[in-house]
Formats: C-alpha cells, sequence, structure tokens
C-alpha cells in the first residue's frame, strides 16, 4: 500500500516536472520567436542613408526700383508777383485762429452762440493784422499829383507828375507810346501807380506828335521834348526831393525812339528802358520826318538821317540800358532791338535786351493804360533792374 502510494506521488510529480519542462520550452520558443520578429523589422525598416543634393531654390529677381519720391521742385513764382504775393502768403500763418476755436470745446458745446462769436473775432484779428503792415506801405503810396509845364512857354508841353510822399531819389521819366502820330501822357497811369506803389516818382509827359499840318522837318521837336523834361527834372532836383543824377527815361514803341536818342545825346538821362522801340532811325515817313530822302544831297538832311540813328551812336550812351521787343512783334522792332543791344554791348555798355515769347506790340499796357498780366511781371522786373543799379534811397 505504501508503495502504491509512492509510485502515485513520483508519478504526479514527474508529469508536474514534465509540463514544467514543456512549458519552459514553450516560452523560450516563443521568447526567441518575438525577438526574431523584433529584430527583422528592425533591419527592413530602416530605409538606406543616402546624401542627396541640396536643392536650389531659385529667388526671383528683385523688382525693378519705382519712381523715387523725391519732394517736387520748387514752383517759381513770376518776378510780376512777386509785391503782390507776399500778403496772402503772410495771412495764413496770422489766420491761425484753429487753436483758439478748439481751446474750448467744452464752451462750444454749452454756449453755441458764444463760441460762434468768437471765431468771428479771432478773424477780424487777423484783419487788423494784415492792415497794419499795409500802414507803412499806403503812407509812401498817398502821392501828389499836378501837372507841370517843362517845355519853354513858346511850345509848352505838358507833363503829369506824381511824388508820393516818402519817395526814392530816382525818378522815371514816362514817354507814352503810339505811332509818331497819336497817343497821350495819359497812357502813363498805370506805370505811374505801379512806381508810385513803390515809392517811385514819375514824370509822364507829352510830344510833339506829326499832324497833316505839321512842317517838316519834324527832327529833332519830338526829340528835344524829351530832352528837356531830363533838363527840367535836373533844375528842380532839389525842390521836387530828386536826384539829378538818378534820372531815368522809359519809352514805349514811338516814345522808346525818342528816349533813344536822349540817351545818346549830349547830356543824356542816366539810364534808358526801351519798349518796341525802332533805334535805327528808319520810319514809315521818314522823307517828311527828315525834311527828305536818305538819298538826299542836302547835308542837313543826311546829317539828320545820321543823328536819328541811335545804334550808330551807341557808344555815347550815357548809362545802362534794359530793352523789351515781343516775338511776334514786327521783325523791323526785334531786329533793331537786337542791333543796339549789340552795338552797346561792343561799346561796353550795360545793357539787357529781354524777349518776350508770343508777345506783340504794346503787351504791357490794355487800352485804358492799365498793366495786363505780362506788364505787371515786366514792371517787376524794371523794378528790380532800377533797384540794383540804383540802390534805393529814401527823400
Amino acid at each position: 500500500m505504501p508503495s502504491r502510494r509512492f509510485v502515485i506521488a513520483a508519478a504526479v510529480v514527474a508529469v508536474i516536472a514534465l509540463a514544467g519542462v514543456v512549458t519552459f520550452a514553450a516560452l523560450r520558443s516563443r521568447s526567441s520567436d518575438e525577438s526574431a520578429r523584433n529584430t527583422t523589422p528592425t533591419t527592413t525598416t530602416v530605409p538606406p542613408v543616402t546624401t542627396a543634393a541640396p536643392l536650389t531654390i531659385p529667388v526671383p529677381p528683385l523688382p525693378p526700383a519705382g519712381p523715387t519720391t523725391a519732394p517736387p521742385p520748387a514752383i517759381t513764382v513770376p518776378e510780376g508777383t512777386v509785391g503782390t504775393a507776399p500778403p496772402p502768403s503772410t495771412t495764413p500763418p496770422t489766420v491761425t485762429a484753429a487753436p483758439a476755436t478748439t481751446t474750448k470745446p467744452t464752451t462750444s458745446t454749452t454756449k453755441p452762440t458764444t463760441p460762434t462769436t468768437k471765431p468771428t473775432t479771432s478773424t477780424t484779428k487777423p484783419t487788423t493784422s494784415t492792415t497794419k503792415p499795409t500802414t507803412p506801405t499806403t503812407k509812401p503810396n498817398k502821392v501828389t499829383r499836378k501837372t507841370v509845364v517843362f517845355t519853354p512857354a513858346g511850345a509848352p508841353k505838358r507833363g503829369d507828375l506824381v511824388l508820393p510822399r516818402q519817395h526814392q531819389a530816382t525818378i522815371v521819366v514816362l514817354v507814352h507810346g503810339g505811332d509818331g502820330s497819336t497817343g497821350s501822357r495819359k497812357q502813363m497811369r498805370g506805370w505811374a501807380d505801379f512806381y508810385a506803389a513803390h515809392g517811385y516818382p514819375s514824370l509822364a509827359i507829352d510830344y510833339l506828335l506829326v499832324k497833316p499840318n505839321t512842317p517838316a522837318p519834324v527832327y529833332p521837336k519830338p526829340e528835344n521834348d524829351v530832352k528837356a523834361a531830363v533838363e527840367y527834372l535836373r533844375n528842380n532836383a532839389g525842390q521836387l526831393g530828386i536826384d539829378a543824377d538818378r534820372i531815368v527815361v522809359q519809352g514805349f514803341d514811338d516814345g522808346a525812339t525818342l528816349g533813344a536818342q536822349a540817351l545818346v545825346g549830349d547830356t543824356p538821362p542816366a539810364a534808358f528802358v526801351g519798349f518796341a522801340g525802332r533805334y535805327d532811325g528808319n520810319r514809315s515817313d521818314q522823307a517828311r520826318y527828315y525834311g527828305g530822302p536818305p538819298e538826299s544831297p542836302n547835308p542837313q538832311v543826311k546829317e539828320r538821317y545820321t543823328e536819328a540813328d541811335s545804334i550808330t551812336r551807341a557808344a555815347g550812351a550815357g548809362g545802362p540800358v534794359l530793352l523789351y521787343a515781343g516775338e511776334d512783334d514786327d521783325p523791323a522792332v526785334v531786329q533793331s532791338a537786337t542791333s543796339f543791344r549789340d552795338a552797346l554791348q561792343s561799346a561796353g555798355k550795360d545793357v539787357t535786351l529781354t524777349l518776350v515769347p508770343g508777345a506783340g506790340p504794346s503787351f504791357d499796357q490794355e487800352k485804358s493804360g492799365a498793366l495786363t498780366p505780362a506788364g505787371q511781371q515786366a514792371a517787376q522786373q524794371v523794378l528790380d533792374w532800377l533797384q540794383a543799379r540804383f540802390p534805393p534811397s529814401s527823400s
């Protein structure tokens, strides 16, 4: 009996041991399989390492440079508007009433009537401030106008004398335009007013006009009238408060022709300004004007033609010269002005010729005598020219 139990126990133990061995072997085999599976994907999933060449991404070229944003060129104001430009340019800084209206926003909401009256008060203040600067300029512009006789009593010629209360020592003799048979000193009112507004006195004169009954020869009676005006001012310089060495003759059309004759004469003015003049002595009625044709054997007639040619006598010019001509004027007028300029330059004189583009005869004045816009620009240029050669000095 005991041995039977022993056998059974031994058998059970053997079965358990065998089961353990089998189990261990199965576990070992499983683990080896798992390890084999684990190692196999590792070697198959790792991709081969290749050293691919780096990609070069093309960079698009830079766009062309756009237009530069440089400030626009300065606007050049015309010379003629210089005298009138300062007042409007000075008022905007003065009319800075906007800050005054923004300093009291609460007041304007609670009392709408109060702030509306305050801005009107502030706008009147700038007008008051603008009148203050004009006060000193208007004082010199209060002028004395009177008619004077500047020629001998036998053949009186009259002129309109304009004297600002405080004026420059330089005075301008204004010789009106025309064709030699028409015109009047009244045409010079626009120029006289311009000079008076800038403190310059002037004398607008009449001269002998050629009428159907004017005896020949006419020369040199009109020329002598201009010279007489210069002598009148010289003789009365002290009484008028001007400088006898600062008498400028300014002529227009036929008046410019006469003014040039004064310039190259025995007692020339200090300077000459000529608009659209003929300076070579040629005239449409010259046979009557000089007492005979150019080919006349009469020595007196020949002498008149010679003396009337200011171009050939340019070396005798007594002072600086400023000439104006319109490019669309009679070609003979333009050529005459150019020849006069060249002759004066050759003689070493101070001369300036301005050819106005698109301008014809009498481009500077309206029929009423008022200055045109082109005339205002030319007037400012003449004023600058005068001030450069005759520095201002009040009298």
